[in-house]
């Protein structure tokens, strides 16, 4: 059995290829293109100057020159300290806030406002369904600053609207809200 393949002929390869004309034209808009951003680029460049990025230092903190700290590079991998502080911040929830089927609604809205915080802004959708983000394996700066509202909550002994709002605090501090 033998397969025949239609091949083109030269002229048919031909007019499926750019003629040089073309090819320069292409090129030369391409040129310009690069021309213009590399001219935006600059012009930004002149207009940021002494700023760097989203950071606005002082001369003094430039000067310091640091690196950054292990907790900064590790806040995102350290997953088994954001699981534990979660079940710490659910212990002491559990033990604080009113108890009986009357006060769930209550309970379920602390609940909410504190997982916002763990889950990094991620709110529950409105009609139910995946959320797409997991309260336990949050970032550990987060649920270390959670753990700390909570337990001082704990140990004053709040109500459970003290403790929403601390919770509804931090997450208006990190724009979550």
């Amino acid at each position: 059995m033998q397969d025949h393949y239609d091949l083109p002929s030269e002229d048919e390869f031909d007019e499926n290829r750019p003629h040089d004309s073309e090819k320069q034209e292409s090129d030369a808009q391409e040129l310009d293109f690069l021309a213009r951003l590399k001219q935006l680029s600059d012009d930004a460049q002149q207009e940021a100057e002494g700023r760097q990025g989203a950071f606005a230092f002082t001369p003094e903190e430039e000067a310091e020159d640091q690196l950054f700290g292990a907790e900064f590079a590790g806040d995102m991998h350290n997953q088994q300290e954001s699981y534990d502080l979660y079940y710490a911040i659910r212990r002491l929830l559990m033990q604080g806030l009113p108890r009986g089927e009357e006060n769930k609604n209550l309970r379920q809205m602390v609940y909410d406002e504190k997982n916002l915080l763990l889950r990094d802004g991620v709110d529950r959708p409105a009609g139910g369904g995946t959320i797409g983000a997991d309260s336990r394996q949050g970032k550990p700066s987060l649920a270390r600053s959670a753990y700390e509202k909570t337990q001082a909550w704990a140990n004053r002994g709040g109500s459970a609207y003290d403790i929403f709002l601390e919770y509804y605090d931090l997450n208006k501090q990190m724009r979550f809200r």
